[in-house]
C-alpha cells in the first residue's frame, strides 16, 4: 500500500464513521472510558484563556471538553465529514478546518499554548513533518499531551512481525452498522522517543491508562480482560526550545 493509498484509505473509512462516531465511542468502553481518562488526566491545567489544538479531532468530544474547561480550541481532522460532526457539537464555538497532518499546518507560529492528539499521530510513518509544525507552532512553555496504541500492548490478529520493527497493521472495527478496517503504525518505544527527540521534545509525563473501578463495573467483559494488560499510552511534551 503506497502512502497515498493509505490517508485514502484511512480518510475514507472515517467519513463514513463519522455520523456514527460519538454515539458509539462517547460511552463506549475503549475510547470513553479507557483512552479519554487518560489523556485528560494528563492535560495541564488550568486551561482557561487558553488556545489548544486538537490534532486528529474526529467528532469533536475532546474540542467539547477542553471547550468546557475554558480553553479557546482549533480542530483539525484529515475528515471533511468528521470536522462537520465537530463544528456541529461544538455549536458555533472553536475554528474547525480539515488537515492532513503528514503536511505542515496553517497555523501561524507561536499561535497556541498547548496541543491535544488522540489515537491520531500513529496513522502517519513519518512522524517529524507533524511533529516539528506542532514545534512551531506552539507557544513557549507549550505542550502536547498525545495518546497511541501501548507499543506493549498484544499483537493484533496476523501480526507476527518482530516488536522491534516498524509495521504497518491493521485492526477491524464495527460502530453502529459501519464496519471499517483501519491500518495504522506500530513501532517499538524507543523509536517512540527517538522521534520526539528529533523534533526537539522531552517526555514531561507518561500514564499508562487502566479502567476506573466504575468502568469495570460498566463494562466488565469488554475491559475485565484488559484491566492488568497495557493497551493506550499517553505522553506529554514540552519543547526544548524556550525562546
Amino acid at each position: 500500500m503506497t502512502q497515498s493509498e493509505h490517508f485514502s484509505r484511512t480518510r475514507e473509512a472515517y467519513d463514513r464513521l463519522a455520523p456514527v462516531w460519538s454515539a458509539t465511542t462517547d460511552d463506549g468502553p475503549y475510547n470513553g472510558w479507557l483512552e479519554r481518562p487518560a489523556l485528560r488526566s494528563s492535560v495541564p491545567r488550568p486551561l482557561t484563556g487558553l488556545t489548544v489544538l486538537d490534532a486528529g479531532c474526529g467528532a469533536g468530544a475532546q474540542c467539547e471538553w477542553l471547550l468546557s474547561e475554558g480553553a479557546e480550541v482549533i480542530g483539525v481532522d484529515l475528515s471533511a465529514a468528521m470536522v462537520a460532526e465537530a463544528e456541529a457539537r461544538c455549536a458555533g464555538r472553536g475554528r474547525f478546518f480539515q488537515a492532513d497532518l503528514a503536511q505542515p499546518l496553517d497555523l501561524a507560529p507561536r499561535s497556541v499554548d498547548g496541543i491535544t492528539s488522540s489515537l491520531a499521530l500513529h496513522y502517519l510513518r513519518d512522524w517529524q513533518t507533524p511533529l516539528r509544525s506542532f514545534a512551531e507552532i506552539l507557544r513557549p512553555g507549550g505542550w502536547i499531551v498525545l495518546s497511541l496504541d501501548h507499543p506493549f500492548a498484544p499483537a493484533l490478529a496476523g501480526q507476527h512481525d518482530d516488536y522491534f520493527d516498524t509495521r504497518l497493521v491493521s485492526d477491524t472495527w464495527t460502530k453502529a452498522d459501519v464496519e471499517v478496517t483501519q491500518h495504522f503504525w506500530r513501532r517499538p518505544l524507543a523509536a517512540v522517543m527517538a522521534e520526539f527527540a528529533a523534533a526537539g521534545f522531552v517526555i514531561d509525563a507518561i500514564t499508562e491508562a487502566r479502567p476506573s473501578s466504575e468502568a469495570l463495573q460498566r463494562f466488565p467483559v469488554e475491559l475485565g480482560p484488559v484491566s492488568d494488560v497495557p493497551t493506550f499510552i499517553v505522553y506529554r511534551l514540552r519543547s526544548t526550545i524556550t525562546a
